[in-house]
Parts: C-alpha cells; structure tokens; sequence
C-alpha cells in the first residue's frame, strides 16, 4: 500500500537535496544538528530534517502513520537519504535508482546484538515482522568506526562489506572538544560536583527493558564522603521510583550523558555504546556488568568484556569495583580498546561525512 501511494510522490523532482530522517526522538539529534549545521555554512545543498518517534498509542500511532506522508514527500524530492535508526519506508519503499540511502546508526559500535541478529530472541523483532517490514533493506552505505564493529554491522544490518564505508559520527568531534561553558552550566545546576575534595562517578547503564538497573547496590555501598554519583538512565527508565534517592546522588536529565564527561573523574556503564564513547576521552572506565548472563539470554552481546583490553575493570560484583577505584588506572589498556572500535581518522568527521554526502548528492 505504502509503495502504491509512493507511486503519487515519485515524479516529483529531485533536488540537490539530503533527508536526515529519525526515529530515535521527536527533535533534532545532536549528529544530525551537527551535519545539518556543517552542510548549510558550507555548501548549497538543501536540508530536511524528519525526526518523530513511532511510540505506543493509537493517537500516536495515527500520528506517524501521518507523517509519513513528509517522509515519501521528501524522499522523493531529495538524492541521499541519511537516517539514524530502523526507518520504516526508508527500508519498505522502492525508491529512485539514483537515490543514496545512507545508515549512520546511532552508537559508534555495537556491544549488543541488534536488528537482523537479535529476530527471534525476546528483546529483538519476530521474524514475520522482521520480513514483512524489511527490516533493515535499502542502504547503499553503513558508515563505522573500525573493522571489528564493520562485522557486528554486517550482521546486525545483513549486508555485505562492501556497503561498509568508515567514517566517523559527528559526536566524535563533540566528545573530543572541551566545553567549559557546559561544565559551567553542570556546576552552576549541581554546585555539589565542584567539590574537589570528591571525586564524580558518572553512571550510564543501558536500558533493562522493564528487567530494573542495579543503580541502588552502588548507592548502598559507594562512600559519599568521597564521592559523588551522577546516573543517567536510560529514557524509559527515568520514572522508575524504585531507585534510591540520597544526597550525593544525582539523577540528571537535563545534559547530555557526553556533556557529563566534563565532569567526571570515572565512567561507569554496561552494555551501551556509551562504554565505547567515553573511551575517547581517556576518563577512567568500569564496566558493571553483574546481570551479564541474564542479559546475553535476552538481547545477545557482541563484546566479551571481560576477554577485552580493559578486562580486569569488568565487574559482576559491586564491591569488587568499588574497591577498584583506589587503584592506579591502566590508561594502556583503555586506549588498546578504544583502538580496537575507533580506528578510523577522527579529524573532524562532521566535515568528512558531510563532504561525502555532497559529492553523493552531486553524483546523482
């Protein structure tokens, strides 16, 4: 039906023009804000922006349903299509043949399983769904940060390596920037953090999917004379009244999980992406991984954490980390994990993806 009604938009004309479309939020991400910003200062290529979450809801159902109307409109009329996510008309939709789809994922790697690998498990798609809705067609390139993640991607997105094509996101270059006036605007919200007598824990699990994070076991046993701990859940995890409230805890909404890298003298984090990320900013990382077990049965893992580089700083019990902390940092072997799922050239990659887009553009 979609591909029928396609049929309505498909003679409209084509611009020298590039969609970013999105379903991981209903505004602008920051990589797309970034490259948005980047191509519009720096060349004459048009900009659509699409960004809408498909959340539960009849209302909200009908709401996306409407907006795919934008979608085909713009898809149309535009030469590369970049999205972020699983976009479902990006995938379903037979689109001109001189259109470049373009799968820039929302995570530097992937230390879960997910799209094409994770159908049939409990957290992952059905395969009837995954078929029908063709999860994951369409991309002429899938952009990555290393050779290894190129496998997980591979799989996770069922193309071939060919498609692979490294480049660097966008939030490259805004984790590797100093941002003082946002680690003012931490400070001036949370002055508590600009204790130096204290050291700032930073806590950034992955979502459990309903299954609860183990925020209130740090809480029990972390030291508050010493430290202060910043969680920053996951979305959907946000209203949970089951975590701890206590001085010295801060359960932030208000920056991003990168702007809280300012501040922290230690990253703690799980199965996200996240654990990737902040490793380019050489803040001392643990990995908290005590459901580990549990949750390769539900979602699947790509990363053996505890046979990688930074292996001695994997933990399934609490305590263990915790007393961890004391200890000198190898800094050595945080780097060699970092080179393993970032090995790309990391000069200003909103510039080199945004050029790669233009000549895309004028390819076609």
């Amino acid at each position: 039906m979609m591909n029928f009604i396609y049929l309505f938009f498909k003679p409209l004309k084509q611009k020298n023009k590039v969609t970013f479309v999105s379903r991981q939020s209903n505004t602008e991400t920051l990589d797309f804000r970034m490259l948005r910003e980047n191509i519009e200062n720096n060349s004459s290529l048009q900009v659509d922006v699409l960004c809408k979450k498909l959340d539960k809801g009849v209302g909200n159902t009908f709401g996306y349903f409407l907006h795919m109307f934008s979608q085909m409109h713009s898809f149309a009329t535009s030469k590369v299509i970049v999205t972020d996510s699983y976009c479902i008309l990006l995938s379903i939709l037979r689109h001109k043949k001189n259109t470049a789809c373009i799968q820039t994922w929302h995570a530097l790697s992937a230390v879960k399983k997910f799209g094409c690998e994770t159908v049939g498990r409990e957290d992952g798609s059905s395969e009837v769904v995954a078929t029908e809705m063709k999860m994951h067609h369409n991309y002429d390139y899938v952009l990555c940060s290393s050779d290894v993640t190129a496998e997980y991607f591979c799989k996770g997105f069922g193309c071939t390596k060919n498609k692979i094509t490294k480049i660097g996101l966008p939030r490259i270059d805004y984790i590797n920037q100093r941002k003082p006036d946002i680690r003012k605007a931490i400070f001036r919200k949370y002055p508590e953090l600009e204790d130096k007598n204290k050291k700032n824990i930073i806590y950034v699990p992955t979502m459990r999917r309903g299954r609860g994070v183990d925020v209130n076991g740090i809480i029990d046993r972390l030291d508050f004379n010493r430290f202060n701990l910043v969680v920053r859940l996951h979305p959907l995890e946000i209203d949970n009244e089951s975590y701890e409230k206590r001085e010295g805890v801060i359960y932030d909404n208000d920056f991003l999980s990168y702007d809280m890298l300012e501040v922290a003298d230690i990253v703690i984090s799980d199965y996200s992406s996240f654990v990737v990320e902040s490793s380019l900013r050489d803040i001392p990382l643990f990995l908290y991984i005590y459901d580990v077990n549990e949750y390769g049965k539900y979602n699947g893992l790509n990363m053996d954490f505890e046979s990688e580089a930074i292996g001695k700083y994997a933990f399934r019990n609490c305590d263990e980390m915790i007393s961890s902390f004391d200890s000198a940092y190898d800094m050595d072997a945080l780097r060699t994990f970092r080179k393993k799922y970032v090995d790309i050239d990391m000069a200003d990659c909103t510039k080199q993806l945004s050029e790669f887009i233009e000549r895309l553009v004028y390819e076609n």
